[in-house]
């Protein structure tokens, strides 16, 4: 986790950054989710591609939150 938010820190200030691990194999899922300060940080770090870590291409999708209430009205 440390040497990717050490890498999109080039884009802007990472918030957070979570990789989850699998308990039953120890190993990290092949995703995580990074949390920049603003939107436009964001947009920095989508429009580079591709994105390179230790040998390995990245894949990156935006995840858009919606509101806690938009969620209960989709989900009723």
């Amino acid at each position: 986790a440390e040497e990717l938010k050490e890498y999109f820190s080039q884009f802007g200030s990472v918030q957070r950054c979570q990789l989850p691990f699998d308990r039953d194999t120890g190993f990290h899922r092949r995703y995580c989710w990074i949390k920049f300060s603003t939107p436009e940080e964001v947009q920095n770090v989508l429009q580079k591609d591709p994105h390179i870590l230790e040998g390995s291409k990245l894949t990156l999708k935006q995840q858009i939150r919606r509101r806690h209430s938009q969620r209960k009205s989709q989900s009723e």
